[in-house]
């Protein structure tokens, strides 16, 4: 190893020397500390390639592999690096049983077919992506080195990004006596469609903890609290029973069943909200205070009747709540009317008629998701979906009038609950990579390989680098330089 890096030393210690006489000559010391990044940067890149090479001259030269695999041609490669750009050359072989040509190098190496970015790069670009536009992202990873948004588009669109679940031991499930599921969804723009597409969230979770109150920290106006055990689904979910069905599952896995009482389905009151006590054992729907404050609001006209609809609300008497609401639609009517007979413009009228009767239907349509706040009143906590909503969905695709293909949507969705679950995306990337089972006899050629290069490149004992030639070629040239004798 030590013979690679001399190698390269000597082949590129201008950069450094030009960076030395730079600084040594009165100029400010980032001259050598970027002459020092050129050069690491070099040493990454042609070090990799070489490394590179040695492996593919012991591939050529392992006798076990003349027998099962004929050498074809040598074919350039150029793999993205935290580095920049490496290129190096490897042969193509014929696979004696099967005609198959392969790069056996690149599968030792696991470098996929037709692979341009390492995967370490490709991760942090598909998690920068999950954070911010495709173009910012791919000009931030590499240094000096911009990758399109195309390429960092497909490399997030081509992936599955749904977490895997994984049935835990039995003593391992947490036990919960409730577990809570909000579900709501983000309104996106779609590029050539009128209106928006809807992308749905599922947050599960067991409990909400504080963790800053306002009378410990000045600063801090209103508690901050987060959810336990908190697993999100996102997606467009355009088919319903899919969406629960992964709830389900995910519950089944997770969860000690014997130990749970209730679970709470929390949301709007939308059809595909509620279908959730149809697939989960022990549910039962809660309306979100939120939409419902939302609809209580259509009343704001009239002060007097919206305190009496939410004093009923509050008292969950549904009689009274739909004769406030009755009350409302009358009055309005009767402006209508008084409008239309001075011959007034009643379009405003018109849509706040509109909008309280579509308030009553609400109401009425969703009284057992109200009553249920008066029934579980000691277990529930609150609903936080909307906030929920804009830190896993809205930060990323809605926000700045964003347009994206359906595609799109339903991946970058998936993306952001696969990292809000702390999904690891260079593990998910390796294992995208590793699904298909290779060959056993390239397997062995593998274990063959990493052997002799570890004795090859590396040495029996470690490392080895000189320290005798303490005054070396880079000392001189420092001299020289601090007697004014450099050119």
């Amino acid at each position: 190893m030590y013979q690679i890096i001399q190698k390269i030393y000597e082949k590129n210690n201008k950069i450094l020397k030009e960076g030395v006489k730079r600084v040594l000559n009165g100029e400010d010391v980032s001259s050598l500390t970027s002459a020092i990044k050129d050069f690491t940067d070099v040493l990454g890149k042609e070090l990799f390639s070489e490394v590179v090479t040695q492996i593919e001259k012991l591939v050529f030269e392992d006798s076990k592999r003349q027998s099962e695999y004929e050498a074809v041609r040598f074919a350039e490669k150029s793999l993205i690096t935290k580095n920049g750009k490496a290129k190096f050359e490897r042969r193509y072989y014929k696979d004696n049983e099967t005609g198959e040509n392969v790069c056996l190098t690149d599968k030792i190496l696991g470098i996929d077919k037709g692979e341009r970015i390492d995967k370490k790069v490709k991760a942090e670009l598909i998690q920068k992506a999950s954070e911010q536009s495709y173009s910012r992202s791919g000009k931030l990873v590499v240094p000096e080195m911009e990758i399109s948004a195309t390429t960092v588009m497909r490399n997030v669109r081509k992936n599955d990004w749904k977490m895997e679940i994984k049935e835990r031991k039995e003593e391992e499930k947490i036990k919960a006596k409730n577990i809570f599921i909000q579900v709501d969804e983000d309104h996106v723009k779609e590029r050539n469609k009128k209106g928006r597409t809807i992308s749905k969230i599922v947050t599960i979770y067991t409990r909400k903890r504080t963790l800053t109150k306002p009378e410990r920290i000045d600063k801090v106006k209103i508690p901050r609290k987060e959810l336990v055990d908190k697993f999100t689904f996102s997606g467009l979910y355009k088919d319903t029973q899919e969406m629960w069905e992964d709830v389900a599952y995910y519950i089944d896995c997770t969860y000690k069943k014997e130990e749970i009482e209730t679970v709470f389905v929390m949301g709007d009151g939308a059809t595909y909200i509620k279908a959730g006590t149809e697939w989960i054992g022990k549910s039962v729907f809660v309306i979100d205070t939120f939409h419902l404050e939302k609809y209580i609001n259509n009343l704001n006209f009239d002060e007097y009747l919206k305190k009496k609809l939410q004093e009923a609300i509050e008292e969950y008497d549904p009689i009274s709540t739909e004769n406030i609401m009755k009350e409302a639609i009358k009055k309005v009517e009767e402006e209508i009317k008084e409008d239309e007979r001075l011959g007034r413009n009643t379009k405003r009228l018109e849509n706040r008629l509109k909008k309280v009767k579509e308030t009553k239907t609400y109401l009425m349509n969703q009284w057992d998701g109200i009553e249920a706040h008066d029934i579980y009143k000691d277990k529930l906590t609150g609903c936080c979906q909307e906030g929920q909503v804009h830190h896993t969905l809205s930060e990323r695709l809605s926000t700045d009038a964003k347009v994206w293909s359906e595609n799109g949507i339903d991946e970058m969705s998936q993306l952001r609950a696969f990292t809000q679950n702390k999904g690891d995306i260079y593990q998910k990337l390796i294992d995208i990579s590793t699904e298909e089972k290779r060959e056993k006899k390239i397997e062995k050629l593998e274990k063959r390989i990493r052997k002799k290069a570890n004795k090859k490149i590396f040495g029996t004992t470690g490392v080895k680098i000189p320290i005798g030639m303490a005054r070396d070629e880079l000392y001189y040239e420092l001299k020289d330089i601090w007697y004014g004798k450099a050119v």
